[in-house]
């Protein structure tokens, strides 16, 4: 083989040394993830946790409930979330948030059900908005009772105290009882409506809600808009149907044609 031309040689160098420094970023990934294992076991034994693979129900503390989160949903394709509380909790730390984002834009199935009361603030209708963008789907019920987490098929992180937030965590192998709690989280999905931030004025999303039977509280909560707002939107959608009860605007939507386009 003939020898380079010299007009390439510091091309073959950069070459080298982007080949050269790919090498040692993989290695620092591989021994990062070495070390984040190992802080886990370390802290595992202090708190005489096993986590070896037999199946099995076990307390996790506070401290070690957010990593072992992360720790497990970065190798599983697919992650179902109850929230009872934003503010509070397991997984709300922001390079847990960091690297939810980064598994749902790599194409993780993420489904979140949200209690209505959960976006109450305006930093966590900020933090829903920006995993809606990655593709993480988003429901609201009232029926959530407590939280919890699916890890796929692995395993289950619920609170220790049932609806309690600041109570510790139970860390579950069983594979019986990750499917209870994935059936569990299937049922509430499949009749909870969808959180959606409708454009100013347009009352399709609030007619939803309507059609569902959802309060007015659950609605505003859901909607992201004032309790006020709902009702005035409601008196004002009456007097275009020129009714004077829910039911009666209810016939009329639905004789209109607007209901059908809504879940029942």
């Amino acid at each position: 083989m003939s020898p380079s031309p010299p007009h390439d040689e510091p091309l073959l160098r950069l070459e080298r040394y982007l080949a050269e420094d790919t090498i040692r970023i993989e290695q620092g990934r591989e021994k990062l993830v070495d070390i984040g294992d190992a802080l886990m076991t370390l802290r595992a034994r202090m708190h005489n946790i096993d986590l070896g693979d037999d199946p099995g129900v076990q307390v996790l503390t506070r401290e070690m409930a957010a990593p072992m989160i992360d720790r497990i949903a970065g190798r599983v394709e697919r992650t179902h979330n109850v929230i009872l509380d934003l503010e509070t909790g397991a997984g709300r730390e922001e390079i847990n948030g960091r690297h939810e984002r980064s598994r749902a834009v790599e194409g993780q199935v993420q489904r979140t059900l949200l209690h209505p009361s959960a976006p109450g603030t305006e930093l966590a209708r900020s933090e829903l908005a920006a995993k809606r963008g990655t593709g993480q789907e988003q429901r609201v019920s009232d029926l959530v009772g407590t939280e919890f987490i699916v890890l796929g098929d692995e395993a289950v992180i619920t609170l220790s105290e049932w609806g309690q937030t600041r109570s510790p965590y139970v860390f579950i192998r069983n594979p019986a009882l990750v499917q209870c709690f994935s059936a569990w989280f299937e049922l509430m999905w499949s009749v909870a409506p969808e959180i959606e931030v409708p454009e100013a004025g347009a009352d399709e999303a609030l007619i939803r809600m309507l059609a569902l039977g959802a309060k007015d509280e659950m609605i505003a909560r859901t909607l992201h808009v004032g309790l006020r707002t709902v009702r005035r939107r409601v008196a004002a959608l009456m007097d275009q149907y020129g009714v004077a009860t829910r039911f009666q605007l209810g016939v009329a939507l639905e004789r209109d044609g607007r209901l059908a386009k809504s879940p029942r």
